[in-house]
């Protein structure tokens, strides 16, 4: 398996080093986690307003 990042790693290697009940309750937990659709130009046009308001109020 390859985990492409270095974060993905770091859990890989502390979930390992979990009893059976401490993975399953990590599991539970992410399974509670909402989804959510990235809409990257939606945070970027956020993004965008937010400097736009900061550079009017100086």
């Amino acid at each position: 398996m390859h985990y492409s990042t270095k974060l993905e790693s770091e859990i890989i290697s502390k979930v390992k080093r979990l009893n059976r009940n401490q993975k399953n309750e990590v599991l539970d937990y992410l399974e509670t986690i909402p989804k959510m659709s990235h809409s990257t130009r939606l945070y970027r046009r956020k993004a965008l307003k937010q400097i736009r308001e900061a550079l009017d109020n100086q």
